[in-house]
């Protein structure tokens, strides 16, 4: 049997055809475009390795932690049970946020809650900052950051720094009113609704998923706390359930902030709140 025969044994596990090549092209070390052409057969070990995965999907694990990496723009991310799983409509929450900064370069920015560390160290690819700081209040989640920290060094050009605690209390005082940039995929969906979704995502952290009984108490925290931070002109940039949208931006509008809009995902749902500091 060759590979390209394995994953199609294997398709309706893993739900199509195209995730069962993903951890079979991954066990194999082939690109997937060189698994679809390939007539090498597939070894008694990486049969095993195969059917144990597909024994894990079918109990509900996500293919994520399956694998145990994930890419995330041009980052390869390693996944485990310790963080959120970076996710397709995330990856234009930097891409945003760095059309925030114009022309201006050596920014400093902070990534609160940071999780694998997916956007932080998307920030710190880009080369437009001198300082990317890194913060969770899990010091299991930092261990996952910080590995993704090494295993993704060859694409940082900026700097990083991780550091634990709650929103902006992880900072150093010196980051007081020096910040160009808050960014933060936060906790936003509703106690009450956490025991309704999808059961591979309930294999994620509850505290990176829990927003409080209206899903929005982290993404209030870090617009309240923000200011303190962020130099005059700074920008934020949040992502948040599709029905948090109006809501957020009367928030942000009655803080003081200015420029507020709400952005869309690549799938057009709206899932951004985007905003300016006076000055």
């Amino acid at each position: 049997m060759n590979l390209l025969e394995l994953a199609k044994r294997h398709s309706r596990t893993f739900g199509g055809l195209t995730p069962a090549i993903w951890v079979i092209s991954d066990l194999s070390e082939l690109s997937y475009e060189r698994l679809l052409t390939s007539e090498s057969e597939a070894s008694p070990e990486l049969i095993s390795k195969v059917a144990e995965m597909a024994r894990r999907y079918r109990k509900g694990e996500p293919l994520q932690y399956i694998l145990g990496h994930w890419s995330f723009r041009e980052l390869d991310l390693v996944t485990d049970t310790r963080g959120l799983i970076p996710r397709p409509e995330t990856e234009m929450l930097p891409e945003f946020a760095i059309a925030m900064l114009g022309k201006k370069r050596g920014a400093i920015a902070a990534d609160l809650g940071t999780g694998t560390g997916a956007i932080g160290l998307s920030l710190a690819a880009s080369g437009r900052f001198s300082w990317v700081h890194m913060t969770d209040v899990s010091l299991a989640t930092l261990s996952l950051a910080s590995l993704n920290v090494d295993r993704n060094r060859s694409l940082l050009r900026s700097p990083v720094f991780v550091s634990r605690g709650s929103w902006f209390k992880a900072l150093p005082d010196r980051r007081k009113a020096s910040l160009d940039l808050v960014v933060s995929n936060p906790p936003y969906i509703a106690s009450g609704a956490i025991a309704k979704l999808d059961s591979r995502v309930l294999f994620e952290p509850r505290v990176a998923l829990d927003g409080g009984v209206s899903g929005m108490t982290c993404l209030l925290e870090i617009l309240a706390g923000a200011p303190e931070y962020l130099k005059a002109g700074g920008a934020i940039v949040l992502e948040m359930g599709e029905e948090q949208g109006d809501s957020l931006s009367q928030v942000a509008e009655s803080f003081g902030y200015r420029d507020v809009e709400i952005r869309q995902d690549a799938t057009k749902r709206p899932r951004f709140l985007t905003a300016r500091w006076p000055g």
